[in-house]
């Protein structure tokens, strides 16, 4: 992945993130990756910097979620591509704005700031590749993986980088609550952990 309970929250009526049917997952997956500029070079750092004055529509030099999520749905159309935008976007904004505050060494805050733009870019990538994993192994759609979900995408996960030679102790592992079936924040955990890749990325 790019840097590194979960029922998605669904959009509401007049939200900043519209949901929209989703794309194929790898056509999907490469028009994101196209259009976040997550690298450390100085082409990448100056369409940052125009990405985030899009997004800063009042020009205060910080952004809100509001305006994270918003930003993604006006000026990149990411709720073309996933019905979970507005899931993806938090949980990115969350890691990205915790991790900037750890950096700066001052209190929480409700915003994230340029320095944590890159990181949150990356986190929407990552959390945006996630989604397609776990979708693919959800079987039934009800937003959690089952023991046989589990069973029946070894292959799959096999393919993606994992190595399952125990399906029981693996899937165990990963239910950390032990309610018998594995949640998206679980199973995220565990990817992330393991480096699972759906497609590959080159700046990984």
């Amino acid at each position: 992945m790019g840097c590194s309970g979960s029922k998605a929250e669904p959009a509401s009526k007049g939200s900043a993130c519209p949901e929209k049917a989703p794309a194929d997952p790898r056509a999907a997956w490469e028009r994101v990756r196209a259009l976040l500029p997550r690298e450390k070079d100085e082409k990448s750092k100056l369409e940052r910097i125009e990405l985030f004055k899009k997004f800063d529509v009042n020009g205060s030099g910080r952004l809100s979620f509001n305006e994270v999520c918003s930003g993604c749905e006006r000026v990149l159309q990411m709720h073309e591509l996933t019905t979970r935008l507005r899931d993806i976007v938090k949980r990115a904004f969350e890691k990205a704005k915790a991790l900037g505050t750890k950096l700066k060494g001052r209190g929480s805050s409700d915003f994230v700031e340029f320095l944590e733009f890159r990181l949150m870019l990356c986190f929407i990538f990552d959390f945006f590749e996630l989604t397609i994993m776990f979708d693919e192994i959800d079987k039934s759609g009800d937003t959690l993986i089952s023991k046989e979900e589990f069973t029946n995408a070894v292959p799959k996960l096999t393919e993606w980088g994992a190595v399952v030679s125990d399906v029981e102790a693996a899937f165990a592992a990963i239910d950390a609550n032990g309610t018998g079936a594995v949640s998206f924040d679980e199973f995220a955990s565990w990817a992330a952990t393991n480096k699972l890749e759906a497609f590959g990325d080159p700046y990984h």
